[in-house]
């Protein structure tokens, strides 16, 4: 992919982002959709406007919110399918995976429409090769970290869509 493509790709992921916060506190809060986005990206312009340091620890923070929230979302589903959770829909059961039609119950359209969004999930995984010039011992370094994607990749996203 050239500079401009990869650039493109960046800016399009962000501005998904941006969007998504904008629904989201239009939903929560019925105020206009490019109010909180203009916010966003100010917060966005501020945080990349700081010191290297400043802004690796913030990345630092984010992320590990990012990681305990999944985790908590897992926990709970996990805590909510052992008790069998009562739902004005039915109970929360390993068999609603199969049940209702199943997987697709509206047909394989919207699994293969969802594709699109995957592809934002994993842009940025090429950044592991990126870091190589960064880390004090990339020989052992870098293998390591490409070889937990995959786990990472089936306990977050797989471990995710199995409690929803």
């Amino acid at each position: 992919m050239n500079h401009e493509g990869y650039w493109f790709c960046w800016i399009m992921t962000a501005m998904a982002d941006v969007i998504a916060v904008g629904v989201y506190v239009q939903y929560w809060f019925d105020i206009p959709q490019w109010v909180p986005a203009i916010v966003c990206l100010i917060i966005l312009l501020g945080l990349n406007l700081l010191t290297v340091k400043n802004f690796g620890e913030l990345e630092f923070w984010f992320a590990l919110i990012k990681v305990i929230t999944i985790l908590a979302l897992i926990g709970i589903g996990v805590i909510l399918l052992v008790m069998g959770f009562k739902t004005d829909a039915g109970s929360v059961k390993i068999l609603n995976l199969w049940e209702h039609g199943g997987v697709f119950p509206n047909g394989i359209s919207g699994f293969l429409f969802s594709f699109q969004m995957v592809v934002f999930a994993y842009v940025g995984v090429e950044l592991v090769g990126v870091s190589a010039a960064e880390t004090a011992n990339p020989e052992k370094n870098i293998p390591s970290a490409i070889n937990k994607i995959p786990l990472r990749i089936l306990f977050f996203y797989v471990g995710a869509l199995f409690v929803l």
